[in-house]
C-alpha cells in the first residue's frame, strides 16, 4: 500500500558582494510539483523536487545559475530518487513526458531550451526554437525534432571542434538521445533559426508540440529556416519524414550547405 510523501523544501534570498566586489543577489527557490507521464502501461505519477539557485550582479547583466530537479515516486517506501536532472538554467517546466529547462546568454544571443526525459532523466535535446512533435498512426510512436543554432546562449558542442557547424538538428523520442545531424556552411559564421516546422502538401502544420499524423500516403516534411546573424543571408533546408524516421539522406539543401552525422544515443 502506498504511503504519503514526507519531504520539505525551503527557499531563501541573500544580498552579498561577490569576489569582484559587485553587490549581488542570490535567490534559491525550491518547490515540489506532481506530474503525470504516459507509459506503455498507462499513466504514472512522478513528484518533482525543483531547485533553482540564481545569482545576479546588480551593476551588470551577468547571471549565474544552477538547477537541480529530482524525481521521486509517490511512495515513502522508495528511499532513493528515480533520477536527478541538473543544468545551468534559470527556469524550467514539465512538458508532457519531457522536462524543459531554459538558459539565457549575453551579448544579444537567444535563449536556449534543453529537454530531459521524465522516464529516465536522460538529456534528450537542446533547441533554439520550439520543439516539434509528430506521431504515426501505425505504431503510435512519437518523435521530436529540435534545432540548436550557433547564435544561442551556448553554441552546439560540435562547433568547438568545427567552426563550420552552424546548427545541429536532433531527432528522437522521449526516452533516450536520438540522432544528431550537423549542418555545415561553406564558411564559418553564426546563424539563428527563424523557423522549424512540419509541412504537408506545401502547407505548414500547426506550430505545437502536439502529435500530428504522418503516413506514406500523405507525407510530411520538416523545414528549417535560418538567417545569418551578420548579414541578410537566409537558408531553407527541407527534410523528408518517412514513417517515424527522418530521411536526412534525401534532404534538399541550398548551395554551400552540407550534412554530417553526430553521435547517436
Amino acid at each position: 500500500m502506498r504511503g504519503t510523501i514526507a519531504h520539505e523544501a525551503r527557499s531563501h534570498v541573500r544580498l552579498y558582494r561577490d569576489a569582484a566586489g559587485c553587490e549581488s543577489i542570490q535567490t534559491v527557490n525550491r518547490q515540489f510539483r506532481p506530474v503525470t507521464i504516459t507509459t506503455a502501461e498507462g499513466a504514472e505519477l512522478r513528484v518533482l523536487e525543483e531547485q533553482y539557485d540564481i545569482r545576479r550582479c546588480r551593476d551588470t547583466d551577468g547571471v549565474s545559475s544552477e538547477a537541480i530537479v529530482t524525481a521521486w515516486l509517490p511512495d515513502t517506501g522508495q528511499a532513493r530518487p528515480l533520477f536527478r536532472i541538473s543544468g545551468r538554467a534559470v527556469s524550467g517546466t514539465p512538458t508532457g513526458n519531457l522536462y524543459q529547462m531554459v538558459t539565457f546568454g549575453c551579448c544579444g544571443s537567444r535563449p536556449l531550451a534543453t529537454y530531459h526525459s521524465l522516464h529516465t532523466g536522460a538529456f534528450l535535446f537542446s533547441s533554439s526554437v520550439p520543439l516539434r512533435g509528430i506521431g504515426t498512426g501505425a505504431t503510435g510512436s512519437v518523435r521530436f525534432a529540435a534545432f540548436h543554432d550557433s547564435f544561442s546562449a551556448t553554441e552546439p558542442a560540435e562547433r568547438a571542434a568545427d567552426s563550420t557547424v552552424i546548427g545541429v538538428l536532433q531527432w528522437g523520442d522521449d526516452r533516450s538521445p536520438g540522432r544528431r545531424i550537423l549542418i555545415h556552411a561553406d564558411q564559418p559564421e553564426s546563424f539563428a533559426a527563424t523557423g522549424l516546422r512540419f509541412f504537408r502538401r506545401g502547407l505548414p502544420l500547426e506550430d505545437s508540440i502536439a502529435v500530428m499524423s504522418a503516413s506514406a500516403a500523405d507525407p510530411v516534411s520538416l523545414r528549417i529556416e535560418l538567417q545569418s546573424s551578420g548579414s541578410d543571408r537566409r537558408l531553407r533546408l527541407d527534410f523528408v519524414v518517412a514513417g517515424d524516421s527522418l530521411a536526412a539522406e534525401g534532404a534538399r539543401l541550398p548551395a554551400g550547405i552540407s550534412l554530417s552525422w553526430g553521435r547517436e544515443g
